[in-house]
């Protein structure tokens, strides 16, 4: 059986989410950040309705926007809009929980927590079945990066493709996600296979830590 959270459509400008318009949710990261992170976050927060596109492309701030949504913007784009390493799930979670813990609660669940006992299958399982994105950690040999899960396929003896928006990636229209994890594929610590539209870029990978937010 094939789950996608229930709130996105699909249309000529590929996958989205209704709020009186049709809005695209991918965006697309630089190339030269390391802000995947962060990149995730604002498609998981766009998803959710607690910001606009309209507002996310604001850069000259000619659309009114909330306290709340301004101190957002400040702390991710003004403070750390570029961000040559990346952000670790961790910091990302207090710096959310910071600046928009009025709206929005973000949890963080890293390598040592119960839920990595199966790579996080269950958790992930359990928030899209609630209709609810989550942000995943993903290592490789080479480095890491961060991905936004939107769906999973699943049979009688349980996950084995979690659906994901990739910030690396373009989006094809004609579908709600740009990258699968496919799962348990392999033997050792990165037992999962990443797959992308580049055949040479399909790396095998961990699933090393989420970050789920959720609505006040």
């Amino acid at each position: 059986m094939i789950k996608v959270i229930n709130s996105l459509y699909l249309t000529e400008n590929g996958c989205c989410v209704k709020n009186r318009h049709f809005y695209p949710v991918h965006i697309r990261q630089g190339d030269i950040d390391g802000a995947c992170s962060i990149y995730t976050l604002m498609m998981d927060l766009l998803i959710q309705k607690c910001i606009s596109r309209n507002q996310l492309e604001d850069i000259y701030d000619r659309i009114k926007k909330s306290p709340e949504i301004k101190q957002l913007f400040h702390e991710f784009f003004d403070k750390h809009g570029l961000v040559r390493g990346g952000l670790y799930f961790d910091e990302l979670a207090r710096l959310v929980n910071r600046s928009f813990g009025t709206k929005v609660h973000a949890v963080y669940s890293g390598s040592d927590c119960s839920e990595a006992k199966d790579s996080f299958k269950a958790q992930i399982k359990n928030i899209i079945d609630k209709d609810q994105p989550i942000v995943l950690g993903v290592d490789f040999k080479k480095g890491g990066h961060a991905v936004l899960a939107i769906g999973y396929e699943d049979d009688e003896e349980g996950l084995f493709h979690v659906f994901c928006l990739d910030p690396g990636y373009t989006c094809n229209p004609t579908s709600y996600w740009n990258m699968v994890i496919s799962l348990d594929m392999f033997n050792g610590k990165y037992k999962h296979q990443c797959l992308t539209d580049n055949p040479y870029n399909c790396p095998a990978i961990q699933i090393s830590d989420t970050l789920i937010i959720e609505r006040i």
